[in-house]
């Protein structure tokens, strides 16, 4: 889970470095291996010493740094080895990179992060102490590489007390929206990640606006979160019991005297 400087909280994973790491060298890979098939075109080339060395050069600066930052900038924050890690770059709001964060996250690649000066190693360093496994490159451009693969699933919703069996079943339903039920959904599930004071405030005025949509009203000793633990829970049971009716083949005993 991410929080953004305005207070938003993104569902998203960042990377661990060692999965950055075998992405990052599954990049260099295939960058190495472009620039050594440049290199073999330019000798047969048949041109002089000068004119081969400055092809030479020339090429590979572009497949070093023209190909990845395109690739990144057209795939919207992936490469091969992004592709094959499961991995994208992202702007630090969750948003898709542009050409500006690419190259500025590439040219921090080869001057600074896996630089000779800095031994190749200080992008490895910085990744592994940042809290969201930033190198410099991505401080530079404001980017986050996060995993797009194995979403987290949400918290379950919690057993509701088998004493509301038998209202629960009389729940009338039909009033309550979509909106509102997602939104009670989303806070009984992660009631326990918000701190008390807010929490309670938001459940006390969830469960009111809900019951005034349903009926019976629920007993009087029941809690605003077992209250709408109790509503969502019966919601999802009904949804699910409707959707196997209507995915099921009836039997010859079920169809109609006509139909048999």
């Amino acid at each position: 889970m991410i929080i953004t400087g305005d207070a938003v909280r993104l569902d998203l994973r960042p990377a661990r470095v060692p999965t950055r790491a075998l992405a990052a060298s599954i990049d260099l890979l295939w960058i190495t291996g472009l620039g050594y098939l440049w290199t073999r075109a330019t000798e047969d080339l048949g041109a002089s010493v000068a004119g081969i060395s400055a092809l030479a050069l020339a090429g590979n600066l572009v497949i070093s740094f023209g190909f990845p930052i395109a690739f990144e900038t057209l795939s919207r924050g992936r490469t091969p080895g992004k592709w094959a890690m499961g991995v994208r770059t992202v702007r630090d709001d969750g948003g898709t990179i542009r050409f500006r964060h690419a190259a500025t996250r590439w040219m921090a690649f080869w001057f600074v992060d896996f630089s000779v000066l800095t031994l190749g190693v200080l992008g490895l360093v910085v990744a592994g102490v940042h809290p969201q496994g930033k190198r410099i490159g991505d401080l530079l451009a404001g980017t986050m590489v996060v995993r797009v693969r194995s979403p987290r699933q949400p918290p379950p919703l919690p057993d509701p007390d088998p004493e509301l069996a038998e209202w629960m079943a009389r729940l009338e339903l039909s009033g309550v929206g979509d909106d509102l039920l997602a939104a009670g959904r989303t806070v009984v599930r992660r009631s326990r990640e918000l701190r008390a004071a807010p929490r309670q405030q938001l459940m006390d005025d969830l469960a009111q606006r809900i019951s005034l949509r349903t009926s019976p009203p629920p007993p009087r000793w029941l809690s605003s979160e077992e209250f709408l633990t109790a509503v969502v829970v019966e919601r999802r049971t009904r949804a699910r019991d409707r959707a196997a009716r209507l995915s099921s083949v009836p039997t010859a005993e079920q169809l109609p005297a006509g139909w048999r």
